[in-house]
């Protein structure tokens, strides 16, 4: 092979391998030797300030990617978000011009100091809620994270206006290690430069919740209280996202309420049949037997609070009772009509409530009394005479009714 050939052969080789003197190759020497520069001697446990004195600040913005669920059980709300946050280190800043014109570098977030931000009311004791990925280091200087992660904070649930209720939860974010003078925190910063003080929702990717709307969304900053006689206790700022949220009341308008107020009609219509009717009672019953499963139902939704009791369970509750007054009536009613004279005496008291008194303010007649009433004739008995044939030497007697009887 001629000197000529095996010399091509050997380009196509390194170009096929990537020669260290292709551009890629020039920038990852380059990105390599910025990172030793900058991660010489840095320490990634140091806050971040020139100065013992000087606060490192920190941003914290929320984005809201889905409304997961609000358990009222448990009174847990969890949700998917990212967690904007961004701070100035002034350690990891370069000239761009001196390194090949790198403007960013994304390092580990393991290898970089945090401002070590948690989520204070959380539910399930895990602090730590966010993903640890890669942090994008501008050469300025300025850090930006964005870490997705999902949140169970506690929120206490109001349930007086169940279904038609609405809940204010809260997501309270503050730095765990460093206190108010290390750390100023403050509310994340929208696309023009201002602050944005209220939670974001990520447009295209926000999954909607088919129990819960989201009415208003704010944020706001909470300084700590200035102790006027000097206390050595460590404050600590926080930031507080409000997620004001108003449950969608239809399903249980169709499985709770409407079958409740029918039922309750129903039970209404046990005093229309008639005494002689068997079902009056099993219409009763039916009706009391189903509003109680109905309050197990609900019982099963609410929180297990004696601080308020829904509407609706007190409705239930209350028609509970009214039914109930209907069995006892209907067994009131069921009783005396089983009764006859052969058995039972009408007792005195109840004549003159329910025949004499009773009718007037009904506006029922009452029965005419007994003395009034003309007596009907006693039927009349017939001898039969000798010779008719329906036995000789016998007194055989047959009743003849009368004129009135006939006709």
């Amino acid at each position: 092979m001629t000197p000529g050939a095996l010399l091509l052969l050997l380009l196509l080789l390194l170009g096929a391998l990537g020669s260290p003197f292709a551009p890629g190759a020039r920038g990852s020497e380059a990105e390599g030797r910025l990172r030793e520069k900058l991660f010489s001697g840095y320490d990634s446990s140091v806050r971040p300030a020139r100065e013992v004195g000087d606060r490192v600040g920190v941003s914290i913005g929320l984005s809201l990617a889905k409304l997961i669920s609000l358990n009222e059980k448990d009174e847990e709300m969890s949700t998917k978000v990212y967690l904007d946050l961004e701070w100035t280190d002034y350690r990891l800043s370069w000239d761009p011009e001196e390194h090949e014109g790198i403007d960013s570098l994304r390092i580990t977030a393991e290898s970089v100091w945090l401002p070590d931000v948690v989520l204070l009311n959380n539910n399930d004791g895990n602090f730590d809620v966010a993903l640890d990925i890669s942090v994008m280091v501008s050469s300025d200087g300025s850090v930006p994270w964005q870490a997705p992660g999902i949140y169970r904070s506690s929120c206490s649930i109001q349930v007086t206006y169940f279904p038609f209720d609405w809940q204010n939860c809260t997501m309270v974010f503050s730095s765990y290690s460093y206190d108010s003078s290390e750390v100023s925190l403050q509310t994340g910063l929208g696309p023009d430069g201002q602050e944005r003080q209220e939670v974001h929702i990520r447009e295209g990717t926000f999954i909607e919740n088919d129990q819960w709307e989201i009415i208003h969304k704010p944020s706001q900053l909470i300084q700590p209280p200035v102790d006027p006689r000097g206390g050595g206790e460590r404050r600590r700022e926080e930031v507080t996202f409000y997620l004001i949220i108003r449950r969608k009341p239809l399903f249980y308008l169709v499985d709770v309420i409407a079958p409740c107020i029918l039922i309750t009609l129903l039970a209404i219509f046990v005093f229309y049949l008639p005494p002689d009717a068997g079902e009056k009672m099993g219409l009763s019953v039916f009706a009391l037997l189903t509003l109680t499963v109905f309050l197990l139902l609900l019982a099963d939704k609410v929180p297990e609070s004696s601080l308020s009791v829904p509407i609706v369970i007190k409705y239930l509750m209350f028609t509970t009772v009214l039914v109930t007054f209907s069995v006892i009536l209907s067994v009131v009613v069921l009783n005396p009509h089983r009764r006859s004279p052969h058995t039972h005496q009408m007792p005195l008291w109840v004549r003159q409530i329910f025949i004499h008194k009773l009718p007037l303010y009904l506006g029922l007649k009452r029965p005419k009394p007994e003395r009034d009433q003309k007596p009907e004739p006693p039927p009349i008995p017939l001898r039969d005479s000798p010779g008719s044939g329906w036995g000789r030497g016998t007194d055989e007697y047959f009743i003849r009714k009368t004129p009135n009887d006939v006709g």
